[in-house]
């Protein structure tokens, strides 16, 4: 399997929708189109791109988030490779000590392996790195909040304390 070279910032329907009004929301600063944008790496190869993904995919498992949402924190990471040479090579560093423990190419291993190999790297330069870029390129990607059933800053809408910020429905009040 090879990672696509287009990514969608839409949810599952295309639309990121407000509660309070049931209309599409206004996209933020800064928010990409919808649509399926195409997307020219700068300076990773396609089997560096799928690594990184495959990485990624290990070290946060969305089981129900498409690939193109892990793509978008590479194309990020990609973007930031494009200005600094010396990040570019640390990554990619990276990666092939990754594949050089394992002995083989990190995409050939099994699941449990790469989480294995994944553990023991844990305290390593290269994926301290790889996990506070993931949670913040992943995470602040408004396109992706629907998923996680976040609707988003609430200061435009009035805050939450008069619209959600007591509406849990799975914990009943006599166990309070």
């Amino acid at each position: 399997m090879t990672v696509a070279e287009t990514f969608s910032f839409a949810d599952a329907r295309g639309l990121v929708f407000s509660e309070k009004r049931n209309s599409p929301m206004k996209p933020p600063v800064a928010f990409t189109d919808p649509v399926s944008v195409a997307y020219k790496y700068h300076r990773f190869h396609p089997g560096l791109v799928e690594q990184l993904v495959s990485i990624y995919r290990i070290m946060f498992p969305h089981n129900a988030v498409p690939d193109e949402f892990y793509e978008h924190v590479v194309r990020k990471l990609d973007e930031n490779a494009a200005q600094d040479q010396a990040f570019s090579c640390f990554l990619s560093n990276g990666v092939d000590a990754l594949n050089h423990q394992t002995g083989s190419m990190w995409t050939s291993l099994s699941e449990e392996a790469r989480l294995q190999v994944l553990k023991r790297a844990e305290q390593t330069s290269f994926f301290q790195r790889l996990r506070s870029d993931f949670v913040v390129y992943f995470y602040s990607n408004p396109a992706i909040w629907p998923r996680f059933g976040y609707e988003g800053p609430s200061n435009d809408q009035g805050g939450y304390l008069h619209r959600g910020f007591n509406d849990i429905d799975w914990i009943k009040m006599e166990e309070l």
